[in-house]
């Protein structure tokens, strides 16, 4: 199940309606690509600490974790606001 926290939510209003299409449509890959490296090739993920980083596109990335399952997503944006959120929240 992919679920989402408030801070995520707040980021996915401030993204552009293409942008927003480009996130839902990378994200819905998750559950059957994730921890398949060879599926996930062009959505890149990668760890980062207790997150798991998406690329979606070259500029948009989305954080996420994992728990029991289910995906939780806890922001979105570019390379900057995901670093600044992983700072922020580590």
């Amino acid at each position: 199940m992919i679920l989402t926290r408030p801070s995520y939510q707040r980021a996915f209003k401030r993204l552009s309606p293409t942008q927003q299409t480009a996130v839902n449509a990378a994200i819905g890959r998750l559950p059957e690509i994730f921890g398949r490296p060879h599926l996930h090739s062009g959505v890149g993920i990668r760890p980062f600490g207790k997150f798991y980083e998406c690329r979606v596109g070259r500029e948009l990335r989305v954080l996420f974790v994992v728990d029991e399952g289910d995906f939780i997503l806890v922001t979105a944006g570019n390379h900057d606001a995901v670093a600044r959120f992983i700072r922020d929240n580590s």
